[in-house]
């Protein structure tokens, strides 16, 4: 199965997220995100040992699914947490992905990179970020936008060695059909692109290739931070 997937420093001095794309013994596919955090340079590293930590784990088991994805963070978390004594305290990682074994596909994320599957160019899925502002919207503890924008990159979950704060938000979701298209992005697109725009965006696209090249274009001018997205 391909993919296209665009990765870009942004006005950022250097790219923090990192693309993942793994396939298994079965033939299951792993198409991932990752946004490091964590200053100037851990960020950088934390996105590489835990992508890098992912793979070993995944090349030792036959499947990719729901339990092997978990456990998979779960090596890539305890990596971290024993890197951060040397580095820095706040280095970390937020992680999103999808899962596709034949026409199945399984949606996994961690904080606030976002997973869109689109039907017949409508919104079909959209995660939800961990993030303190859907956690303030969701229990209407705010509900003025103008009051949200200080805590707008504040994430609650995130592999940063802290085990009760790395667990995958995993969906089974729809059978995938022909026409699906799955985008998994980093909040570099998502602050800059809404579930809307991107949905109009396909609307003009004929194909993948073009809707990569057009969000490119887009995020060439508007992102300030680094920005990552997979179309699959």
């Amino acid at each position: 199965m391909k993919a296209i997937a665009v990765s870009h420093k942004g006005k950022r001095d250097i790219n923090q997220d990192l693309i993942l794309e793994y396939t298994s013994i079965d033939g299951s596919y792993l198409f991932a995100v990752i946004d490091g955090m964590g200053g100037y340079e851990s960020g950088e590293i934390a996105a590489k040992m835990i992508g890098e930590n992912i793979e070993t784990y995944l090349s030792t088991v036959e499947t990719i699914d729901a339990f092997h994805i978990q456990k998979a963070i779960n090596k890539s978390n305890l990596a971290i947490r024993q890197q951060k004594t040397v580095l820095s305290d706040s280095m970390g990682a937020t992680l999103g992905g999808v899962i596709i074994k034949g026409t199945n596909a399984t949606y996994f994320w961690v904080g606030d990179v976002k997973i869109l599957h689109f039907r017949n160019k409508e919104l079909l899925f959209e995660s939800m970020p961990h993030s303190l502002v859907s956690h303030l919207v969701e229990n209407g503890s705010i509900t003025e936008i103008s009051r949200l924008k200080k805590y707008k990159h504040v994430v609650t979950r995130s592999i940063s060695g802290n085990l009760k704060t790395s667990s995958a938000e995993i969906v089974i979701g729809d059978y995938i059909q022909c026409e699906d298209i799955l985008l998994v992005c980093s909040d570099g697109v998502h602050d800059q692109l809404n579930s809307l725009q991107i949905e109009n965006i396909i609307r003009k696209c004929t194909t993948k290739i073009q809707l990569s090249i057009k969000l490119e274009s887009i995020l060439k001018v508007r992102a300030n931070d680094n920005y990552s997205v997979i179309i699959v």
